[in-house]
C-alpha cells in the first residue's frame, strides 16, 4: 500500500551500490525502516531526502501491513523537503548532540508505534538546537521529557531521591529553561549532563554510538 508520511531520517545506512536503507520517524506511523533504490546513482534526485536533520513528506510503499515492514522494510517512491534545520551542520557540538538524539529516540522507541507527542518534541527539539548557544541542555531536556512521554519520568524513580537538593534544584533550572537565556554555569551543565545520562543508561541496551566515537575523537585529540 502507497501511504504519505511526514517524517525525519534517523539513520541512513549503506544498502548495496546504488541503494540507502533509511530508518525513519514519521508523525503517521512512528518509527520503521525503508529503501531508497537507486538514490546513490549520479542521476537520482532523491538524494535530499536521505539528509539528517531534515524534515520531509514521504510517498513510501510498504510491503503489506505495517507490522510486516519490521522485518520487510517500505521503500521510498518520492518526496520532498518541507523544513531544514541548516545552523545545524554548522556548528561540530550541535552536529554531535542532533545525532545523539536520533539515536536516543531510536533506541527506545518500537516500530510503528507513532506518537504525536514524541514527534512534536522531536521537531521542536532539532529547532531549538539550531538556534541554542546550549546544545547540550536541549539534548538532556529532550531525553528527560522523552522518558516522560514513555512512562519513565525521572520524579517517580527511586534515583530522584537520592538526588542531593542542590541536584534537584539543577533539573528544576532545566525544565523552567526557555532554550536561549544563560541560566546555568559550564560546571552545572556538566552536572545536569552526567545525571541525565546516568539516568538514560538505566533504560538503554547497550551505549550510543555517538557516544562512543566521540570519546574516541575525544582521545585521538583532534
Amino acid at each position: 500500500m502507497i501511504e504519505m508520511v511526514q517524517g525525519v531520517v534517523l539513520r541512513s545506512e549503506e544498502c548495496n551500490e546504488f541503494d540507502k536503507r533509511l530508518t525513519l520517524y514519521t508523525k503517521e506511523f512512528g518509527k520503521f525502516k525503508a529503501k531508497l533504490v537507486g538514490v546513490k546513482k549520479s542521476a537520482s534526485k532523491l538524494r535530499g531526502l536521505t539528509l539528517p536533520f531534515v524534515e520531509c513528506r514521504f510517498q513510501i510503499y510498504l510491503h503489506g501491513t505495517p507490522r510486516a515492514g519490521v522485518r520487510d522494510p517500505g521503500r521510498v517512491v518520492t518526496g520532498e523537503i518541507l523544513k531544514e534545520f541548516p545552523f545545524l551542520q554548522d556548528h561540530w557540538e550541535k552536529v554531535v548532540d542532533a545525532y545523539k538524539v536520533c539515536e536516543i529516540l531510536e533506541m527506545l522507541t518500537q516500530p510503528f508505534y507513532p506518537n504525536l507527542k514524541e514527534y512534536e518534541l522531536f521537531i521542536s527539539t532539532l529547532s531549538h538546537l539550531a538556534e541554542t548557544q546550549f546544545p547540550t541542555l536541549v539534548r538532556c531536556r529532550f531525553t528527560l521529557l522523552l522518558l516522560k512521554i514513555l512512562g519513565y519520568s525521572l520524579g517517580h524513580h527511586p534515583v530522584w531521591r537520592a538526588y542531593s537538593s542542590d541536584e534537584k534544584e539543577l533539573f528544576k533550572k532545566l525544565r523552567a529553561w526557555d532554550s536561549k537565556a544563560e541560566l546555568l554555569s559550564k560546571d552545572e551543565i556538566c552536572r545536569i549532563e552526567y545525571l541525565t545520562e546516568n539516568y538514560l543508561s538505566l533504560y538503554l541496551s547497550k551505549p550510543l554510538k555517538t557516544e562512543i566515537f566521540q570519546k574516541k575523537i575525544s582521545l585521538s585529540g583532534v
